[in-house]
């Protein structure tokens, strides 16, 4: 009779050996991989926390008001810094925007000093924003020392500027040891700045009084800034009431940037060797007043000339002049405008 063949005892002790071995190694890899991909979404998450809060206070510090920052010039022993602004909700496309006032207060979230809390307060209608930095304590490295501080600068002319570092410190896990970095920028409020061309300064004087207009007929509440334009422009007018029919007309509008704002001449731009002063318009159906999203600019190379026939018009989409041989009505929508511009007849011309 044939003996069966088989394992002998030490086989197969040797077998489950390779292979707990075998398993182990893949248990340790597979382990590695997970604790890998933890640390790297706690960093992503810590990261993207400093990121965030980073942009807020770099945007809201820029458009603030610097006689309102207090102190004006912190340090890293500060314990409070608090602003006001005003910031376009929808600042790059100003035809499209609206004016919102708000007030950003920067202080530790405790003694501890190891968080920050930043609270932006809309003033138009009270709501608050509270940011907790880093949210997890664990992950802050401040040391008491406030993230936001200041130096002065002089400038070519003579002149100097507040510089505003910001400076956001955070640590997280790396295999197995704690990492450190910092997120910095460095900002000056806008006023300090010049970021407005003279054809988005004169939209947005014109915007803000239409935008004001509108806000008074919804029983909305205006701003500090917007309240100061509407006194300005009654008493212009030699009005009591805010409910002026003089915010509502293009005419009207006119006649008090014209004389209030730019001295009774119309500011003017060089256009291929040829003076062309700039013209705010706003577009009505006689029906409704004037919209913010029907409001522009247009071109005479005569000083006093007025009415809807021109050959120059700016297009506040792709910031370029646009200019026709033949004089063209443009007494139509924006939008209507915008695609008549497409037309080979009008040409984009530049400034000098």
């Amino acid at each position: 009779m044939k003996k069966q063949a088989g394992f002998s005892l030490i086989e197969l002790v040797v077998a489950m050996a390779v292979l707990a071995l075998i398993m182990g190694a893949m248990v340790h890899l597979f382990g590695g991989s997970v604790t890998s991909l933890h640390t790297g979404a706690r960093q992503e998450v810590v990261y993207e926390e400093a990121r965030l809060l980073m942009n807020e206070l770099k945007t809201t510090l820029r458009y603030a008001d610097k006689d309102s920052i207090d102190p004006e010039q912190p340090t890293v022993s500060t314990n409070k810094f608090s602003y006001k602004g005003n910031l376009w909700d929808r600042h790059m496309d100003i035809a499209q925007g609206t004016n919102k006032e708000y007030k950003v207060t920067v202080e530790w979230k405790d003694d501890t000093k190891k968080q920050l809390q930043v609270t932006r307060e809309d003033i138009t209608d009270g709501s608050k924003k509270i940011t907790v930095f880093p949210n997890d304590s664990n992950n802050s490295i401040f040391e008491g020392k406030f993230p936001v501080t200041s130096e002065t600068l002089t400038l070519n002319d003579g002149n100097t500027v507040i510089l505003y570092k910001i400076a956001l410190p955070l640590q997280y896990e790396f295999n197995g040891q704690m990492k450190t970095q910092t997120l910095e920028t460095k900002v000056v409020p806008s006023k300090d700045e010049v970021t407005e061309t003279p054809e988005e300064k004169m939209l947005k004087e014109y915007t803000n009084l239409v935008s004001i207009w509108h806000k008074l007929r919804n029983g909305k509440g205006l701003t500090s800034s917007e309240r100061n334009s509407l006194d300005d422009f009654k008493k212009f007018f030699n009005e009591n009431s805010d409910l002026l029919w003089q915010l509502g007309s293009n005419d009207e509008i006119r006649k008090y940037l014209l004389r209030e704002k730019y001295g009774g001449i119309w500011p003017k731009v060089d256009i291929n060797g040829k003076t062309v002063y700039m013209n705010p318009y706003g577009y009505d159906n006689r029906k409704d007043p004037i919209t913010i999203d029907n409001i522009f600019l247009i071109g005479y190379t005569e000083l006093d000339k007025t009415g809807w026939y021109v050959n120059y018009v700016y297009n506040q989409e792709d910031k370029h002049w646009y200019y026709s041989k033949n004089a063209t009505a443009l007494n139509k929508p924006l939008n209507e405008i915008k695609e008549m511009l497409k037309n080979s007849k009008w040409q984009i011309v530049t400034k000098s």
